[in-house]
């Protein structure tokens, strides 16, 4: 059969200048002025911080959805909601070079544990026009800027971020009184007071002494003017929390398995790199660690070795299989950021799909076992270094598949909801792109479901 790519070899991608003026122009369209918060300094040119972050009303979210959803060329991979703000991840957009999706984060509360520290209205009214190149936006206030670029580490993570307080100290300086006036209201004159006069005097350590009173004050003077709405704001965080970091809703899983580890360590080189900000964190995961077989001779021929030894022994090899079935569902739990793309490579994998009689001593029946017993994938990709291709049969997943190694892995890949398999007897590079056209696909596609649930 002929051979066919899954996608272009160079897909375009917005310049972050073009992408920032459409996304504004498209903001515009939808009578939305949502407020940029910080790093907009090089804006349009570049973009100096990790992601872009905005301050709208709450109410505003299904209009700032749409406004993106209606962006030529970028496809949101990616949609994860916590008690105060919407991440959302666009691929098709380069702000950096090999960089290929941006993060924008959507926050419509400046909290603390649920807990109000600077009114989101507050912040909106007193927003002043920016200009940049031709785009015009809008940004908080000094005042308003300083205490967020400070509170946002001190009092949410009781750390000291110096990359903003070369601006936040000048500003507390020159605007003394208006900072205080912002701040007693949450945290009363006197932890405010201690806070800005220390930060006036670049004393660190007094800074961070302090984060224990503003927290105090904070939570006392929130249930003391608003009782059952604080308790209910309390509640409801650490809920959305936990559904965010303990539980597997905000985790993208990727397997990619194939029977040269070596060739897959090359085209896995190139992808990582590829799928930066196509998630909060992108990780490169190996599925227990129990059953790890590296691509170097002496390692590979200790494997060889191990697993020679255990088809003579088939129960050993069996056992050795369970408890990687409690580590997969243990490690669907641990705690996560926002959201997490997992790339996942095993060899644990590798021998479940690969049932031919003799090659690892375990029988088909029992890994078909194990394969149900696994925790689902969001997507399998299986690379083939035998040659020749066939169209995939899954409906929502399209590619090419290797017939000669599909014959020995297809009882196991029938049990799989999707999956792709590529010939990867073609230079990485190219495989590389194909396996990231596969994966974004799969995000974009689950990104899409969930958007549709939530507006």
């Amino acid at each position: 059969m002929q051979e066919t790519s899954f996608v272009p070899l160079k897909p375009q991608v917005l310049s972050f200048s073009a992408f920032l003026t459409a996304l504004f122009q498209s903001f515009d369209e939808e009578g939305l002025r949502p407020c940029v918060l910080r790093n907009y300094e090089e804006f349009p040119a570049s973009n100096v911080g990790s992601d872009v972050d905005f301050l709208i009303r709450r109410s505003e979210l299904p209009r700032i959805i749409r406004a993106l959803g209606s962006l030529p060329g970028i496809r949101i991979v990616g949609y994860a909601e916590r008690h105060y703000v919407a991440h959302l991840f666009v691929e098709g957009v380069s702000s950096a070079p090999g960089i290929r999706a941006l993060g924008l984060d959507f926050i419509w509360s400046l909290n603390w544990k649920g807990l109000e520290y600077l009114p989101t209205d507050a912040v909106l009214q007193a927003a002043m026009p920016w200009r940049a190149g031709d785009l015009t936006f809008l940004v908080p206030s000094p005042v308003h800027e300083a205490i967020i670029s400070l509170l946002s580490t001190l009092l949410i993570g009781g750390w000291l971020k110096e990359k903003y307080f070369p601006k936040v100290q000048p500003t507390f300086t020159g605007s003394r009184l208006a900072v205080l006036a912002a701040l007693s209201p949450k945290f009363g004159t006197k932890a405010a007071t201690r806070l800005v006069d220390s930060a006036i005097a670049g004393n660190r350590q007094e800074m961070m002494s302090c984060v224990r009173p503003l927290r105090t004050s904070l939570v006392r003077r929130s249930l003391m003017h608003r009782t059952a709405h604080s308790v209910f704001a309390v509640a409801r965080y650490h809920v959305r929390e936990f559904a965010v970091r303990c539980t597997p809703a905000t985790l993208e899983t990727v397997c990619i398995s194939g029977l040269d580890k070596c060739g897959r360590e090359t085209i896995l080189a190139g992808l990582i790199p590829m799928l930066r900000n196509s998630a909060k964190l992108v990780e490169r995961r190996n599925s227990c660690s129990q059953l790890k077989i590296g691509c170097g001779s002496s390692q590979s021929d200790a494997s060889e070795s191990s697993w020679a030894e255990d088809r003579r022994r088939p129960l050993v090899s069996m056992a050795r299989m369970i408890p990687c079935v409690f580590e997969e569902w243990i490690s669907r739990f641990m705690k996560r950021d926002n959201l997490t793309l997992w790339i996942g490579e095993s060899c644990f994998y590798d021998l479940l799909i690969d049932t031919r009689e003799n090659r690892n001593g375990i029988s088909r029946w029992f890994a078909k076992l194990i394969g149900n017993l696994l925790p689902s994938l969001d997507l399998w990709v299986l690379l083939d270094g035998a040659g020749g291709v066939m169209e995939s049969e899954k409906e929502k997943v399209l590619g090419v598949e290797s017939p000669t190694q599909l014959k020995n892995h297809t009882p196991f890949l029938k049990t799989r909801k999707y999956y792709i398999g590529l010939n990867a007897c073609r230079p990485a590079p190219i495989v590389a792109e194909e396996v990231y056209a596969a994966i974004v696909d799969t995000l974009a596609q689950r990104a899409g479901e969930t958007l549709r649930r939530r507006f």
